[in-house]
């Protein structure tokens, strides 16, 4: 799931040119701002009499140090159109769906960077 969410993020023109923002696993020293981080997940046990599933929760993290919060939130809003009941193939599972749950946006520490959080639910099962 996690390589699929990557390649669906880091492939879309509008979200890498338009808006700027790197898509990153693990986020390299000293990276650019803005940018996508596919970040914390929890997998529950999903299984039916037949096939084993996964019920997951997965964070999107968005960085931004533009004054104030539309840059974030504009990210934010491409990363929604890009995953909200997608249709992903991932490897090994059928993915039942894949929704957006919730979103916010906060002001680090240092007073100057926005982190915007997001959060996905996906329910697969496995193929027989």
């Amino acid at each position: 799931m996690q390589e699929r969410l990557f390649t669906t993020l880091n492939s879309d023109n509008t979200l890498t040119s338009t808006l700027g923002a790197a898509v990153y696993d693990e986020v390299p020293e000293n990276s650019s701002y803005p940018y996508v981080n596919i970040g914390a997940d929890a997998q529950n046990e999903y299984d039916t009499k037949d096939l084993n599933g996964s019920d997951v929760t997965i964070n999107i993290d968005v960085w931004s140090q533009y004054k104030g919060s539309k840059e974030a939130k504009n990210i934010m809003d491409r990363v929604h159109t890009l995953l909200h009941d997608t249709s992903l193939t991932v490897t090994g599972f059928n993915l039942v769906n894949l929704r957006f749950q919730s979103s916010g946006v906060l002001r680090d520490p240092d007073g100057i960077t926005r982190h915007g959080v997001m959060r996905f639910r996906a329910v697969m099962l496995g193929t027989a």
